[in-house]
């Protein structure tokens, strides 16, 4: 690497029979011998649980030896607060998370939230309240002046870990069907692309790979016919590209 270039190395999580916290631990030993700076556990979906959390940080943390270690996870499935506690026990070093206006739902955790769990664990975590209360207002005065929804603790879903298909991408998913009058389709092309994941070999439903899952399950849906239409992009995905 570069002189002063500083590497911030990701794993992103994900559920299938491979992902095993032995692959992760596996992974991580490979991000520090490349020289990784700092290694991240990146659950974009908000996956994690606290039962799950409570074996694969453990085994990262024990991997990753004096490397530093962060968290990013999403509260869609409203675990991620609880698996965060989880990864303060386990010894990570830094969260990533979102001013309270921002966080939650589809977002990160809440900051506020986050930071008190830490002091409430131990942790060795000092930040400026004072700060963190200005930038939660000015937010919440943005979000108030645009007419925004500030962000809510999401319900939890039990079907987000069948699909796995990230917040962002279900809402432009859905406009997308209302645009094309088969707004009622979503749940077909939701469970259709459970099993395309599982016949593509369980690529984890991040971009690129979260596109191609869900374009080929609303062609599969909508055509009426598996596979009868396949892109390129799967095609190439599949043959090893």
């Amino acid at each position: 690497k570069a002189a002063g270039l500083m590497i911030n190395a990701w794993m992103v999580y994900t559920l299938s029979p491979v992902h095993t916290d032995a692959y992760y631990q596996e992974r991580t030993r490979e991000l520090v011998a490349l020289g990784a700076d700092h290694i991240g556990v990146k659950d974009a979906t908000g996956l994690l649980t606290p039962e799950r959390a409570r074996t694969l940080f453990p085994a990262v943390r024990n991997a990753a030896g004096t490397t530093p270690i962060q968290l990013h996870s999403h509260c869609q499935s409203s675990l991620a607060p609880a698996v965060y506690s989880e990864a303060i026990k386990a010894g990570f070093d830094f969260m990533q998370t979102a001013s309270q206006p921002l966080a939650n739902g589809a977002s990160l955790p809440a900051t506020e939230d986050i930071y008190a769990r830490a002091r409430e664990l131990g942790a060795d975590a000092s930040l400026d309240e004072g700060a963190l209360g200005r930038a939660a207002g000015y937010f919440a005065w943005l979000c108030r002046r645009e007419g925004k929804p500030q962000g809510r603790i999401a319900q939890y879903d039990p079907a987000l870990y069948a699909h796995q298909i990230p917040g962002g991408m279900i809402s432009n998913l859905k406009s997308q069907l209302a645009a094309l009058h088969i707004e009622h389709r979503l749940q077909e092309i939701i469970d259709e692309a459970a099993r395309v994941r599982a016949d593509l070999g369980y690529p984890i439903v991040v971009s690129p790979f979260a596109q191609y899952v869900v374009t080929q399950a609303v062609l599969n849906v909508i055509q009426g016919e598996r596979y009868k239409t396949v892109p390129d992009e799967v095609r190439k995905y599949a043959t090893g590209y």
